[in-house]
This record gives C-alpha cells, structure tokens and sequence, in this order.
C-alpha cells in the first residue's frame, strides 16, 4: 500500500521542497503543495556516489530563484514557521554566503546565512518596528567548511525564538545552543522573489552543496520530527 506525499505527517504545512529528481536543466520543481517553478542559474548539477543528484553552487554566478507570487507561503510575519535541508558550506567566495533569503535589508522578510565565523544565522528584517531595532536575528555555532549537514531550524513565534537543529553523515543528531538575543521579532510582510544561493541584489553568493531545501508554514517541527527526517535521508550522505 502506498502512502502519499501528503499523507505523511512530515509533510504537513510544507510550502516548498525541492529533491532535485530531474538531474539536469534550467528548471526545478517542489513537490510540495504549491508546486512553485524554480529556476537554476548556471549548471551546478552533481551527483552523490548513492547517485542522488544535488547542486554544487560555484560561489559566484550559480543559484536559484523563485517568484514572489509563486512563494507567497513564504511570506511569514506573525506566526511559526520551519526551514531545513542538507547543506554543504564550501571556503572561499563571498563571507556571507546565502542559503535562502527573501528580504530588504531593514526593511521586510527574512534571510538564512553562513558566516566565517562558522555561524549559521536567520535574519528577520522590520522596518515597523523603528525607532527599536528594525533587525534580530538567532544563529547558532559550528558549522565547519567542507561538511554536510542536515539543518534545521524552528521558530515559535508565540516566545519570539527559534532552535537550530544539525545532523551530520556520521550519526550524530542535536539540537544546538541557538542565541537569539532581545528575541527574534515578527518580520514585516515582503513581496521579493526567493533567492537560494544568493541575497536579492545578487550578492553573499553560496557556496557548496545543497540538496532538498523545504520550508514549512504556520508550523514549528520538534527535535523528533527533525530527527525522523535526517534519519531516513542520511543514508545518501554516507560514502
């Protein structure tokens, strides 16, 4: 007996996902419930020796990127929402190296990036919020260079939170020390594409792997629920 997609208590809510099935192309697309159309930049497709295909983002010129109207569940301001997937953060390039973002710098909507400090940080962008800060963040240490990690990270919007969570290839699975000092606000509503691998205004260029960024709306996934999802996908990570 099958199970669909939707079916599976995982999948709940989930806006966006992208397994990258199609291996080649221009062109990508989420399974996900709204099935927004992602464009690729460049040609960053590879393949794991499991022979799973993934992107390998150059740094420079490679990304993705998806319309606003197509991403609207992305939108968040006053609520819980969920974002995760395997990345690999390569050295070189750019300091900040974007993962996902969909914002205007201290103005609206959100940012997910890797700095050289081996911090990974979400950025809540809200301009509405002047004269008080009109940016907050949550980020979490450790993510080393030249690794996959499975990442994910919860925000509960009724404290103002978040929790980064990270699994590797080598069994280990945990939630991190997340600081979110003074609290990670309500973004204010943004109606700017989806950029993967890259900021709005083709900057902070990712680079490395990646493979199956999701996005849950109006909900928080838990230590468990994350760790059911890096237990069924680590196995393809796995040399």
């Amino acid at each position: 007996m099958s199970i669909h997609y939707d079916s599976l208590a995982t999948n709940r809510n989930i806006a966006l996902d992208l397994p990258f099935r199609e291996g080649i192309g221009a062109v990508t697309h989420s399974i996900a419930r709204t099935h927004p159309l992602v464009t690729i930049v460049g040609t960053p497709w590879s393949i794991l020796d499991s022979n799973l295909p993934f992107l390998t983002l150059d740094g420079a010129t490679e990304y993705l990127w998806a319309s606003a109207a197509d991403t609207t569940l992305l939108d968040v301001t006053n609520t819980d929402y969920s974002v995760g997937g395997w990345f690999r953060i390569d050295s070189g390039g750019d300091d900040d190296k974007t993962l996902m973002s969909r914002f205007l710098l201290s103005n609206t909507g959100w940012e997910l990036y890797h700095y050289t400090t081996l911090t990974l940080q979400m950025r809540h962008h809200h301009a509405s919020n002047a004269p008080g800060p009109v940016r907050s963040s949550a980020y979490s240490h450790g993510w080393a260079y030249g690794n996959w990690y499975f990442m994910g990270f919860s925000r509960l919007q009724a404290t103002q939170s978040a929790i980064f969570y990270r699994g590797d290839d080598e069994g280990n699975f945990d939630a991190l020390t997340t600081i979110c000092d003074g609290g990670l606000l309500d973004p204010d509503s943004c109606a700017v594409n989806l950029n993967i691998g890259r900021n709005p205004i083709n900057e902070n260029h990712n680079k490395g792997g990646l493979w199956r960024p999701r996005w849950w709306f109006e909900r928080a996934l838990t230590f468990s629920e994350w760790q059911q999802i890096w237990e069924k996908e680590v196995e393809w990570f796995r040399s």
